[in-house]
């Protein structure tokens, strides 16, 4: 209780600092500072990323986080000081360390499920976790906005840092022993040869890989067009307001998911899982067809739900199946692996839209969404996602059970 408690508090300042941020940055340092900061704090992110499931594996799960909010607290008091006063280089400087504790976070807490939970329970952790977090999220930024427009932006950054150290003293009193496992070698040369294991680990498992490249495809083919184009799409089609409500049913959406979820009891789960991230082909139908902005709506919210029970399914999967002592490594990968090319997908877009029409964009990502969500289900595994199929778990329970005398 004390760790969800934690990061519920800890997600509501992380909804909180986009909007202080661009807040203070955009004043100061325009259009093209904010978007130079935040590439460099996915740029760092992206790079150190590996380098966080290595030690996350190494070390206290509960430790590394502790050690990551005490960067991202050290951020958020750095731009409370220095924001409007220090150069763009300056600024670029603290984003770069907001970059390096979310890579040493993010690898840590998803491993560190498994070890405070059993196997029965993940699905479900899973699942609240991703409601409590989008919940924390929406307040969060609600938060900001107030504070922005009545004390100041510098007041939402002190009170993000508040969250940070919230969740800093709640990972220390739990103190996740380390994991046991074989003694890493020391140096860069360990440190490759543990990221080298962890792609080892994954590589083994092809149900698991496959799932990951999917994401890929996915996340450049097919929510990249949705990310760039909606806005734009929302505003000239529906009106100034219409943005902000498909954002709001965003949110709306994968709270459901997750309540959703959280009740699930998938006979396949793979299947399930993939007929949830499908869901969003609708979004994408709906970005090139001119539909009323209610169906727009329903389709936003089918297709977060959609999300998050993927999302819910997935990660218990891999927290159930790899040993814990490589977890950390695992979903960092997953994470690399997700999101390493989506940079090509948002600088790609207004290419393809401008030169074959957003029509054509939206209803290809939405034929890249279905078949790639329905194709992997050819791949062993996939459809119970490494669990074992229904008929073959009672067949093998009845065998383990000695014959009545």
């Amino acid at each position: 209780m004390i760790f969800w408690l934690g990061q519920a508090v800890s997600v509501v300042g992380t909804g909180m600092a986009p909007v202080a941020f661009a807040a203070l940055v955009l004043p100061h340092y325009g259009v093209t500072g904010l978007g130079l900061v935040m590439a460099t704090v996915s740029l760092v992110y992206g790079l150190a990323l590996m380098g966080g499931g290595v030690i996350a594996d190494r070390y206290s799960r509960t430790a590394v986080m502790a050690v990551a909010d005490v960067l991202r607290c050290g951020g958020a008091l750095a731009n409370l000081a220095l924001l409007g006063r220090v150069p763009l280089w300056t600024v670029c400087v603290l984003a770069a360390l907001t970059g390096l504790g979310d890579a040493l976070f993010q690898p840590a807490y998803r491993a560190a499920f498994a070890q405070l939970l059993g196997p029965d329970l993940l699905r479900r952790a899973n699942a609240l976790q991703g409601t409590v977090n989008r919940g924390g999220l929406m307040v969060g930024a609600a938060v900001a906005g107030v504070l922005v427009a009545t004390v100041g932006a510098r007041v939402a950054f002190a009170v993000d840092a508040a969250t940070f150290v919230v969740s800093i003293v709640t990972l220390l009193a739990i103190r996740l022993p380390r994991v046991d496992r074989t003694e890493a070698a020391a140096g860069l040369r360990g440190a490759v040869r543990d990221a080298a294991e962890g792609l080892r680990a994954v590589w083994r498992v092809p149900w698991a890989a496959v799932v990951m490249a999917q994401g890929t495809i996915q996340v450049v083919a097919g929510f990249a067009p949705v990310f760039v184009l909606l806005p734009a799409v929302a505003t000239q089609r529906y009106g100034a307001g219409a943005f902000g409500l498909l954002s709001a049913l965003m949110g709306l959406g994968s709270i459901l998911g997750g309540l959703i979820a959280f009740r699930l009891k998938p006979r396949r789960e793979g299947v399930t899982a993939m007929h949830a991230v499908a869901l969003f082909g609708l979004v994408c139908l709906c970005l090139a067809l001119p539909v009323p902005l209610w169906v727009f709506g329903v389709a936003q919210v089918l297709a977060w739900a959609g999300i998050a029970v993927f999302a819910a399914l997935w990660f218990a999967s891999l927290q159930r199946h790899f040993p814990e002592a490589v977890q950390g490594r695992v979903f960092a990968l997953e994470a690399l692996v997700t999101f390493a090319l989506e940079p090509v997908g948002l600088a790609l877009t207004p290419i393809l839209a401008g030169v074959v029409g957003l029509t054509v964009v939206g209803v290809a990502a939405a034929v890249v969404i279905v078949t790639s969500s329905y194709g992997v289900l050819a791949v062993r595994g996939v459809s119970t996602l490494g669990a074992p199929a229904p008929a073959r778990a009672r067949k093998e329970q009845i065998e383990r059970t000695p014959a009545a005398v």
